[in-house]
């Protein structure tokens, strides 16, 4: 009713009209209204009344109104077979004190199920259904509950484009979730209105209620979720539909005589949908078969499955879906896209990248397959063209955290360290809570020798991700560049607890107790390091390491042959263990091993230097002077080498050119401020005079 306001009442009159209009303010009014009345405008304050109780009320509430309205009347359905096997789960809400309005697929095929509502421990039985309408997919359900105010209805014909609209729900089994978003289009399905929305529906909140902006139901929410990601669309079901269902109510049946008993395979379709994202794989799986068999030329449920299948690691029989459904859609760019994530577990990544080459082409925006296919790229080290794919992946989504980090860790492999920190600084900024990010740029620092700032951002990865063992391990490593010995062990004590089965953090540890003269601790730490990784040449190395110097020289050279033979092109190894056996005496086969590594690396001077002191020891003096001349070539100024060279040559009465050698290395000694080698040079000049 719209009342027009005379313009000669007078002025008390007009105000308290425009106020009166207003449904909240009558109370605060009502002393002026006995005003008029008193003063014979007995007429105006009846058609003032009339109006207060007449007049539609056009107030929009907050959010927060809308949310505490809502959720007080949505419910948490738990739907069960005669078994009392869990089903599904879903929402729903009251639209009469004891009526409930849901989708029909939550319903169906049920034998019982339970009402909660959400945010409060008392569950009630669901008594019957009192209608249903398969082609709208809604059901009302009677449950006996007190107290309860159910929520009002809208006009969902007057509903507008671009209006904001609220939903109540549990997704995924979160109850009393509460979300907003906007009309986006209106759309026919199955010859059925459907209003498309914004708002993100997931499992779990199907049947729950869509407010306007005055808090009334103007839909019933469903998600048109047909394929496992992020890209499904959501949808409400009218609610002149739902007040079509009302008129048509009847007494409550029970379930099984309320609904049709057959179960279709969109609805086992749907569970499986939900089961999965309540990670019940197994049920899904379950489901999806049941759907399969119902119809089984649907390529959304073998993708499904195989997505299913995927996190039970049943890889060969995911690839064997998504063949599946690629020959029944061959145009399927999702199913060549989990065909290739699936391949790359199985290593096998030609095949992987040959997938995404297709999804690629189905679908050239496709940034996700390029990203994936960088990836997979990397992993034949092929990491040029795993940029290219990364920068591909950034150009058609510059927001996309993911892609960074992953182009910096393949710049990172070809040593490009600098651009590859500059691709993480744009992860971190991105996603600021990315706690690999931080670890990786922190990998990158460490290899640069910034070992504090590797520390600081080792710091932000653990505190983001606390049970990340792996920057535990490398936060120690760090500190052992810095010599924080003690500090370290403390970061790989905590990387084991977390990981007792990473060896490297024990052969780390054995490191670090090594540095601080705890060679028995260290050896403890490298038999569980080579426990873990029985092929790990490196902890047998660094064993051999500890025991040589508790000056058990037999192990430690047993510790070396087999470092040796798992890596048998580790130079350092060979000279090692041409050390432990030269304290043994054995100086034919230490010189045999000094001379691998003189092959291996035939500009370490150190090799023949030590080469040539085992021959001196075996009275080889011409040929322990050659290698000190080899060594003193490469190493100019090796004071030792001269000191050693003079030595040899004295003994061979060359007492000269061993003075002139003594000389140099007293001069070196001396600019070297070794006190100790000077003292020793200078007891061997004194020799000679």
């Amino acid at each position: 009713m719209r009342v027009l306001l005379d313009e000669h009442l007078p002025h008390r009159l007009r105000q308290v009209f425009a106020a009166l209009i207003r449904k909240e303010h009558f109370v605060k009014h009502r002393n002026n209204l006995l005003w008029m009345f008193r003063r014979g405008t007995i007429l105006v304050a009846l058609l003032l009344f009339f109006t207060i109780n007449t007049a539609p009320a056009q107030i929009t509430l907050s959010a927060e109104d809308i949310a505490q309205k809502a959720l007080a009347a949505t419910v948490y359905l738990e739907m069960q077979d005669k078994n009392g096997k869990t089903l599904g789960i879903g929402s729903g809400f009251f639209v009469q004190p004891n009526l409930i309005a849901t989708n029909y697929h939550v319903i169906e095929g049920a034998a019982k199920g339970t009402v909660k509502l959400v945010g409060k421990y008392t569950t009630y039985d669901i008594e019957g259904v009192t209608a249903t309408d398969r082609d709208n997919d809604l059901a009302l359900l009677k449950v006996t509950a007190y107290g309860i105010k159910p929520l009002s209805f809208g006009d969902s014909d007057t509903v507008r484009i671009g209006e904001t609209i609220y939903v109540a729900g549990n997704p995924k089994g979160l109850e009393g979730t509460f979300s907003d978003g906007i009309i986006s289009s209106r759309r026919d399905k199955d010859t059925k209105e459907r209003l498309q929305m914004t708002a993100p529906i997931s499992p779990g909140s199907s049947g729950g209620p869509v407010l306007n902006r005055k808090g009334e139901v103007i839909g019933v929410s469903f998600a048109q979720y047909r394929a496992l990601d992020a890209e499904n669309l959501n949808f409400a079901i009218p609610s002149k539909y739902l007040k079509e269902l009302l008129a048509r109510s009847k007494p409550a049946k029970p379930l099984l005589q309320g609904n049709d008993l057959s179960i279709s395979a969109e609805t086992y379709f749907s569970w499986g949908n939900v089961k999965y994202d309540l990670g019940n794989y197994a049920g899904a799986i379950a489901d999806y078969t049941m759907a399969i068999q119902l119809q089984p030329d649907d390529a959304d449920v073998y993708n499904n499955r195989g997505v299913a299948k995927i996190y039970l690691e049943q890889y060969f029989a995911a690839i064997a879906d998504y063949d599946t459904a690629i020959r029944l859609k061959p145009d399927y760019t999702k199913a060549y896209y989990n065909r290739g994530l699936v391949k790359v577990r199985l290593e096998q990544y030609f095949a992987a990248i040959a997938d995404y080459d297709a999804a690629i082409r189905l679908k050239p925006d496709y940034s996700k397959a390029y990203n994936n296919r960088g990836v997979t790229k990397d992993r034949l080290r092929q990491h040029t063209a795993a940029i290219a794919d990364y920068d591909i992946a950034i150009r058609l989504k510059p927001g996309d955290a993911t892609a960074y980090n992953n182009r910096g860790l393949a710049k990172a492999k070809l040593g490009q360290h600098t651009a590859a920190i500059a691709d993480y600084d744009t992860a971190i900024r991105l996603r600021p809570e990315d706690a690999d990010a931080y670890y990786n740029r922190g990998n990158v620092k460490a290899n640069l020798e910034q070992y504090a700032a590797a520390i600081a951002d080792y710091d932000a990865a653990i505190r983001l991700k606390p049970d990340l063992a792996e920057a535990y391990n490398n936060r120690g490593n760090a500190k052992d560049r810095l010599g924080q010995y003690t500090a370290a062990i403390a970061d790989y004590d905590a990387a084991i607890r977390l990981k007792p089965d990473l060896a490297e953090a024990y052969n780390n540890r054995g490191n670090a107790k090594g540095a601080l003269g705890r060679h028995a601790a260290a050896i403890a730490d490298y038999d569980t390091a080579t426990r873990l990784r029985p092929e790990d040449a490196t902890a047998y190395y660094y064993r051999g390491l500890a025991k040589f110097r508790l000056q058990q020289h037999a192990a430690a050279i047993a510790d070396y042959d087999t470092a040796i033979r798992l890596r048998p092109e580790d130079a350092t190894a060979y000279g090692n263990r041409a050390v432990a056996k030269g304290a043994l005496g054995r100086h034919a086969a230490a010189i045999a091993d000094y001379d691998i590594v003189i092959r291996l690396r035939p500009e370490d001077a150190t090799a023949y230097y030590y080469r040539g002191r085992t021959k001196a020891n075996l009275e080889q003096y011409a040929a322990a002077i050659a290698d000190y001349d080899a060594a003193i070539r490469l190493k100019p100024d090796l004071a030792e080498a001269y000191l050693l060279r003079g030595l040899a040559k004295g003994m061979l009465g060359h007492t000269g050119e061993a003075k002139r050698d003594f000389q140099i290395a007293l001069r070196l000694a001396e600019k070297a401020g070794d006190a100790r080698l000077k003292s020793l040079i200078e007891k061997a000049l004194q020799s000679i005079r």
